[in-house]
């Protein structure tokens, strides 16, 4: 058997510069737009179309930030690639919504001047860049030109092939990311600007629920009870926001470094795809169930919100059980438990004929007694011990430089 790679703890601090921030304000715009894609139409086949626009949207989000984590974020190949992608973003935000014979090529055109300037960065990065950075750079550049010209003939396709075109495009840039493990472990993305970035997206998608509860109030009247509901959201939203963030949601990016192992890092990463969907979603459901006043509307809003949610605490479940993974632990703990029993119960309230304000008032109820047993767990205190051990260890290693 193989020995692991060694760790590469970089040695500069990073964090998330003006230019990044803007780059993430442009998924704003995008994920909103995939909202009001998925609330015109919520049909299982509206929902798949809206699920891979939005794994692919999300898939232009890692490319760049993972090129950030690796190279740094002051580099001329990362400043001039990300403004142009922050450009081709901007113009893919106005193809998701639409009939796909409408947006289709235009979508699949954007996504594939993403993907073609993403070459390009890992290009320029093989040319300037350390002698160590070369083979992993030109690798990905490789690896991205396939996938680019892959969403480039789909612009040709009829418009009911072209997700297929798109969905193996995406797949083969996962693909690759599992066939290069041992390159990738070389040089992982920096452990405290990464999850930063990816912390700062999670964000975007809890303004993106807010967002969508005060469309739906704006449509009661502005009174205590036509807004309770709404009030009963957002502290919903709220607990969500502690849920994730009152985790040691670090660590686990932390210990891929110390122990050079790309999987954990990977399997962390890609947990947060479904959490973002199901956040969307989420607020989709609450916008809709707030602003509509008829029982199909009360139907709706359990289903997506029941579903919704329900995905939401499995994946919060599957970040911390990464996290104990890593450290070889059992998965389940007490925190574990509790996700796992409210995503339960959002099943079982999707059966209960509720109206929007006891309905709420109900899930507001379950995400309470999660975080309360969550808050609890004597567990999440030691994990976020650990968790400043790992990083004080870390930065004793390897000091900032001057």
């Amino acid at each position: 058997m193989s020995a692991e790679p060694e760790s590469k703890l970089p040695q500069q601090e990073q964090r998330a510069t003006w230019l990044e921030l803007f780059f993430d304000l442009v998924f704003v715009t995008a994920f909103q737009q995939l909202a009001q894609r998925f609330g015109n139409d919520a049909s299982w086949s509206g929902f798949g179309l809206f699920a891979l626009m939005f794994v692919a949207v999300w898939w232009a989000w890692v490319g760049n930030t993972l090129f950030a984590g690796r190279y740094g974020n002051e580099g001329q190949a990362y400043r001039w690639g990300t403004a142009l992608q922050l450009l081709s973003m901007g113009g893919l935000a106005l193809g998701v919504l639409g009939d796909l014979k409408d947006v289709g090529s235009f979508f699949g055109a954007l996504f594939a001047a993403n993907r073609f300037i993403l070459v390009g960065m890992y290009l320029a990065q093989a040319r300037l860049g350390e002698p160590d950075e070369r083979e992993l750079a030109l690798v990905q550049a490789r690896t991205f030109g396939v996938s680019a010209a892959v969403w480039l003939l789909s612009v040709w396709l009829p418009a009911g092939a072209q997700p297929l075109a798109w969905a193996v495009a995406i797949g083969l840039d996962a693909w690759a990311s599992l066939r290069h493990r041992d390159k990738l472990a070389q040089q992982l993305p920096h452990p405290e600007h990464f999850p930063e970035r990816v912390g700062l997206l999670v964000i975007i998608a809890l303004g993106a629920i807010i967002t969508e509860i005060v469309s739906g109030a704006g449509a009661q009247p502005l009174t205590i009870t036509g807004q309770l509901p709404a009030a009963i959201s957002l502290i919903t939203t709220l607990a969500l926001f502690k849920l994730y963030f009152d985790e040691a949601r670090d660590l686990p990016v932390l210990l891929a470094h110390r122990d050079g192992r790309v999987g954990t890092l990977l399997i962390w990463l890609y947990t947060h795809l479904p959490l973002m969907l199901a956040l969307t979603a989420l607020g989709v459901g609450i916008g809709e169930g707030l602003a509509g006043e008829s029982r199909a509307a009360d139907q709706h809003e359990r289903l997506t919100v029941a579903l919704s949610l329900c995905a939401v605490f499995l994946n919060l479940a599957a970040l911390r059980a990464v996290t104990r993974h890593a450290l070889a632990q059992p998965l389940l703990d007490r925190s574990v438990l509790a996700l796992l029993i409210g995503a339960a119960a959002m099943l079982g309230l999707m059966l209960a004929p509720l109206g929007t304000l006891p309905y709420q008032g109900a899930t507001l109820g379950v995400c309470s007694l999660t975080l309360l047993v969550f808050w609890r767990d004597p567990t999440r205190r030691r994990l976020a011990e650990l968790e400043e051990d790992v990083a004080e260890e870390k930065h004793a290693e390897h000091p900032p430089m001057p």
